[in-house]
């Protein structure tokens, strides 16, 4: 394909080949930031192929070993051969280098990045022109393209730091937790003992709360979204299994302690409905957003909850639930691990657009009625334990199972967390009402 002239640097790449043969021990500098497919013109790949290969037996490059290594192409031979090795030695970065040789590799990505939005987007164009394609998946795979171009411009942006820059980054956060006192390095989930042990939900961060079915995970993730909505910490919640109508009535009921059962089975009397009004107009003024489309894909679900962040300034995002979104992958297991992935992308994606966090709801495999949940019983993958942050299982003190409106005492055990310790939590469920309150 042919590219437009205006993303297309050949004398910034011709530079920067220059610099690295010139400096070789400079080099890694910009080998952090582009490899050989980042240079648009086919010799200009060849040559910094050589030189990787030449560095990877150990050896200091010069152009006398990349010679060695490409004469007989004919791309090179055509070019000129050593002297051409020699012209691009005399263009490197005159002062210096070691600023320039960094400055000279993005330029190279960025156009690169752009030469590939170019790309994407004209395939895009094709794609939509085929009737035969449905505009959902166009539109899909557009988002997708889009996503791993996103993730290659972070990459970049997030590559190898020193310790020195890093404390400058952490400095204005320690600054903040030492002059308030008592203030946690994430915000606050409502309830103070689970904040006591899992300091809060921290900037970035993925937490999978997993339960058993009827156990109360939604309704444990709704009482959190109220408390932190409650604060004017604004809450998204993409609700892959409920419509968003019934999840709005629980919030009510909950707001209220109101008997949910009686509203829905037409049981309310006249004192039950006069507790409803007030309930729905403080929920109403709550900045809490609810998206109830079902089996989204992986990849389409991270790109609203980025969206949510940015326009809605969503700082808790919530996804009921992790098993109901559809990704790439051979097996089962391999689909919940594309999801998975993308889930923990979309979390530290929150972390640095607005210091956001993530709760992911899980399914669990069957586990026996008076047997503790444990990490190897998270459903279809091992990926879902590796990319959270914090798990957390909701299960029975006692080992029953009362029913989803009975009352009862519930256990969250915090069994993995990178940010604290591990331990237990111990609430009262008011069922009617689905409510979670800390035991006394």
């Amino acid at each position: 394909m042919n590219e437009p002239k205006s993303l297309l640097d050949l004398e910034t790449e011709r530079e920067l080949l220059g610099t690295c043969i010139a400096y070789p021990k400079l080099a890694p500098l910009a080998l952090e930031k582009i490899s050989p497919e980042h240079l648009s013109q086919s010799l200009h790949r060849k040559i910094l192929m050589a030189f990787i290969a030449t560095e990877a037996i150990g050896k200091e490059p010069s152009e006398f070993d990349i010679d060695s290594r490409l004469s007989g192409d004919s791309d090179y031979d055509s070019a000129g051969g050593l002297r051409f090795l020699i012209e691009l030695h005399s263009s490197a970065a005159p002062c210096k280098p070691e600023t320039a040789i960094v400055g000279l590799a993005e330029a190279v990505r960025r156009n690169y990045l752009r030469r590939k939005f170019r790309n994407e987007a004209d395939a895009a164009a094709r794609r939509a022109e085929d009737k035969l394609n449905p505009i959902a998946d166009v539109i899909s795979g557009m988002r997708e393209s889009v996503t791993a171009l996103e993730d290659e411009s972070q990459d970049a942006q997030r590559s190898m730091a020193s310790i020195a820059s890093i404390t400058n980054e952490m400095a204005p956060v320690l600054h903040k937790l030492s002059e308030k006192r008592g203030e946690m390095l994430g915000f606050s989930t409502g309830f103070r003992r689970l904040d006591r042990l899992s300091a809060g939900l921290p900037p970035g961060s993925l937490t999978v709360l997993a339960a058993r079915p009827s156990m109360g995970k939604t309704a444990f993730a709704l009482d959190i979204a109220l408390r932190v909505a409650m604060n004017g910490i604004p809450v998204a919640i993409f609700s892959l299994e409920t419509q968003r109508e019934m999840l709005n009535l629980r919030m009510v009921c909950r707001h209220g302690r109101i008997d949910l059962s009686a509203i829905t089975s037409g049981r309310a009397d006249d004192d039950v409905w006069r507790e409803v009004a007030p309930a729905v107009a403080t929920v109403r003024e709550l900045p809490i957003y609810i998206d109830d489309r079902p089996r989204v894909k992986a990849n389409d679900l991270r790109w609203r909850i980025r969206s949510a962040a940015r326009r809605l300034n969503a700082r808790l995002v919530i996804v009921d639930y992790l098993q109901l979104s559809t990704g790439k992958g051979d097996t089962r297991n391999d689909e919940v691990a594309t999801v998975s992935g993308e889930l923990q992308a979309a979390a530290r994606e929150l972390g640095h657009i607005n210091s956001g966090a993530l709760i992911a709801l899980s399914q669990l495999n069957r586990v026996g009625d008076r047997e503790r949940p444990r990490l190897s019983h998270l459903r279809d993958s091992g990926a879902i334990e590796q990319d959270a942050d914090a798990v957390w299982f909701l299960c029975e003190s006692d080992g029953t199972r009362p029913g989803q409106f009975a009352p009862s005492t519930k256990d969250l055990e915090i069994a993995k967390s990178r940010n604290g310790p591990t331990g237990i939590v111990c609430f009262d469920y008011i069922g009617q009402c689905m409510a979670f309150e800390e035991h006394v």
